[in-house]
């Protein structure tokens, strides 16, 4: 499935990563390169007279050089040390295939290093030099799809851990120190005990659902319990009416009544409310604890489990109340939404439907080719879905992690269907029913300032009732569903920032005056 994906090899100088290249390749049967070695080809220098004559700048930009040329056999590429350091050239690597940091203890790199001869960044204490250079880097080096301490491998067990990585290809959500990966695919929530255990060395505090025909709170107890000890439990009702703190207080009291310490993890195992609660649990249980996240309904893993907004909801509206805490892990089997009912499965599918229109003409005709496969439930076409939204997610959340610009634009659809779902009391309507209804809503709004066509707002509404969705927002539009967009956290005063759908990747916020808005909607 990942066919000719390349592999790129990062890390600080005696990781090993021209010998690990070699054996990834072998593994891989393709060719592996040394960017390094294709640098010096190309300039007619070697690299410490590159260094010398020409300075570290210069010899970056020759790296970016060589990378946007890399010859089309080669499969495996071992980096220079400083390569992804560049944020630009990291995130360009990170989408143009699978970036793994290959690190070790600096002591054990020294070693490996000797005098360091040749190496233009060690002097004549090459430890010491290297600790200062791994610490400068940390952060680089953390935004990787996986991440391998090499101290006490032989080079075969290192490309194994690779090739192993490479077939996983999680997607990265690169926030330096604080980056994540989401595992999409069959049987990805059995890799719960495993996770849970490398990012916590205390308590598992597993917060799920009470839908007894469900079997996976049952699994992941066991898989917990295998790589652990057994978790706390915590039964939560999952719906809207139930996103309040008092279901955060559950969760609290059961942790604290155990006495977890700091080392603990909270994991939500459910839909998008049970990850809500779970985060903002964690995030202010003894001041922040680890958060792990196992959506199993469509609509958590194609956007709350990952992004880290975390809340609850208020009498005044939805999610009003919150934080902003990043889980450590989340895990999107798509197996698990084979206990969905049917119409929850499908209201998920509205938020596939936006990020999609953010994303590109791309994405939004592969939601068009896959809109038969989606209606069914077919397993490759979800998976295609999840994989997109969370790229496209993954991407916003590394520009503007705390919504002070584009990540705006992810409430396509939410301020008129956080509104319809309020004025029903959370009941009448899903919450991807209401973004469905919503995004054509902002459609109306962007051809009533003049800014949409009327065949782009076909185009969505055709694509959204093809999925199953509901498509009549003006049988379900009032005077009570507008009041309550008056209370949407995005308003400022009297104004508020609304997300303006134009063409598949052309996207922009608006600051529109409340009645303004009223009045655009009420014209249709």
């Amino acid at each position: 499935m990942l066919g000719a994906v390349r592999v790129y090899l990062s890390g600080p100088m005696g990781a090993g990563k021209s010998t690990v290249a070699g054996l990834v390749a072998g593994q891989l049967d393709t060719r592996a390169l040394d960017l390094d070695a294709r640098v010096a080809e190309l300039a007619g220098r070697s690299i410490p007279e590159i260094f010398s004559e020409r300075g570290e700048a210069a010899f970056r930009a020759l790296e970016k050089e060589a990378l946007e040329a890399l010859p089309a056999d080669v499969g495996v590429v071992a980096l220079g040390g400083g390569t992804v350091v560049d944020d630009e050239t990291r995130q360009m690597l990170l989408r143009a295939g699978i970036l793994v940091t290959l690190t070790a203890a600096p002591e054990v790199l020294a070693a490996r290093v000797g005098a360091g001869r040749g190496r233009p960044l060690l002097g004549e204490h090459p430890q010491r030099d290297l600790e200062r250079i791994i610490e400068g880097r940390a952060a680089a080096y953390a935004e990787a799809h996986a991440v391998i301490d090499t101290s006490a491998l032989e080079p075969e067990e290192i490309a194994a851990e690779v090739v192993a990585a490479r077939n996983l290809s999680p997607i990265v959500v690169p926030l330096g120190l604080r980056t994540y990966r989401v595992e999409v695919g069959r049987g990805a929530r059995h890799r719960l005990g495993i996770r849970a255990k490398e990012h916590a060395a205390g308590d598992a505090i597993l917060v799920f659902d009470g839908d007894d025909d469900r079997p996976w709170p049952q699994e992941a107890v066991r898989d917990l319990t295998r790589a652990a000890k057994p978790p706390i439990e915590v039964k939560l009702v999952g719906d809207e009416a139930h996103k309040n703190v008092a279901s955060v207080e559950r969760i609290w009291d059961s942790a604290l009544d155990a006495e977890v310490d700091r080392r603990s993890i909270v994991i939500g195992l459910g839909g998008g409310v049970i990850g809500d609660l779970s985060g903002f649990a964690a995030s202010t249980l003894l001041r922040g604890v680890a958060l792990g996240q196992v959506p199993t309904t469509l609509l958590a893993m194609v956007d709350s489990s990952v992004g880290g907004k975390t809340g609850f909801n208020r009498p005044r509206g939805k999610n009003l109340v919150g934080t902003f805490y990043q889980p450590k892990f989340v895990l999107c089997d798509v197996e698990t939404l084979s206990t969905l009912p049917n119409e929850e499965r499908i209201a998920g599918l509205a938020e596939a439907v936006k990020s999609a229109w953010l994303d590109s003409e791309e994405s939004v005709a592969m939601l068009e080719r896959d809109a038969a496969g989606l209606l069914e439930g077919d397993a490759d076409a979800t998976i295609r879905a999840v994989r997109m939204s969370v790229s496209l997610k993954s991407r916003i959340v590394h520009e503007d992690e705390q919504e002070s610009g584009r990540r705006m634009l992810l409430n396509l659809g939410h301020t008129v269907g956080h509104g319809l779902e309020a004025s029903s009391g959370y009941r009448g309507i899903r919450h991807g029913e209401g973004v469905a209804l919503g995004m054509i809503a902002s459609m109306r709004v962007a051809a009533a300032l003049g800014r949409g066509r009327l065949e782009e707002t076909e185009r969505l509404t055709r694509l959204l009732g093809r999925l199953g969705l509901p498509t009549d927002l003006d049988q379900r539009l009032n005077s009570r569903a507008l009041e309550f967009i008056g209370s949407d956290k995005k308003r400022r005063g009297d104004r508020i920032h609304f997300v303006i759908p134009r063409f598949p990747g052309q996207t922009e916020i608006a600051i529109l005056g409340l009645d303004e808005l009223r009045d655009a909607l009420g014209r249709f």
